[in-house]
């Protein structure tokens, strides 16, 4: 039985488009340069693509919106199914999810908007549809923190407006202070982002997609 009041949406009638911002490969993951070495642009890619495809089988998903300036990483994801646009404000990375929020609210009016980052090689699509769902019964913004309780990966709310992206060192604390709700739970994958060597070997022990295996694995 829906125990959903008139005004709470099930979980299962919230579309969702999902904005992923990309900063360009030539300065993308930075701190993976010690681990991956001259792989690190291809590291970086693949880890993106291996989050898009995770998103995009994600039951409910209804657009994976991608901001980047990056010619590759566009003709990549849009290869995909993504719906790629510039990074027209191109101020860094909450600028670009400001810039989501708004091209998603435009295009696909009455659609919840979730933020997620692009590094979470190891996330499962299972896990991403719960987390949409918890966000989807609530009324307000949800959000996930890394493995470390520090960071945060995804910020959701079926109201676009109420998303005020704080990303960056120490966010999962600046969202909670702006009312965000923590998602409780294990999500592994959707809390393993990868930043330097050690988020890199615990996705690799959770299960890292195919193009990310592909690029540790190296060459032949």
């Amino acid at each position: 039985m829906n125990t959903s009041s008139p005004n709470t949406p099930s979980p299962d009638d919230v579309g969702w488009v999902v904005v992923v911002p990309a900063k360009p490969l030539a300065t993308a993951k930075s701190r993976l340069a010690d681990a991956a070495g001259n792989r690190r642009p291809d590291l970086a890619l693949a880890m993106l693509l291996d989050t898009v495809e995770a998103t995009l089988r994600a039951n409910h998903v209804v657009a994976v919106l991608v901001v980047t300036d990056d010619d590759l990483i566009a003709a990549a994801a849009a290869d995909l199914g993504a719906v790629v646009v510039a990074d027209v404000p191109g101020e860094g990375l909450n600028s670009a999810f400001r810039y989501g929020i708004e091209v998603a609210a435009a295009r696909y009016p009455g659609t919840g908007v979730a933020l997620l980052t692009g590094d979470l090689p190891a996330l499962r699509s299972r896990e991403l549809e719960l987390a949409l769902a918890v966000a989807a019964s609530s009324a307000g913004v949800v959000c996930s923190a890394d493995r470390e309780q520090i960071g945060t990966t995804m910020l959701a709310a079926r109201s676009p407006a109420q998303l005020r992206p704080a990303f960056g060192a120490e966010s999962f604390a600046r969202h909670l202070a702006l009312d965000a709700i923590a998602i409780g739970g294990e999500f592994g994958g959707l809390r393993c982002d990868v930043d330097d060597e050690a988020g890199l070997r615990a996705a690799i022990r959770l299960g890292v997609g195919t193009r990310t295996a592909a690029t540790v694995a190296g060459p032949k």
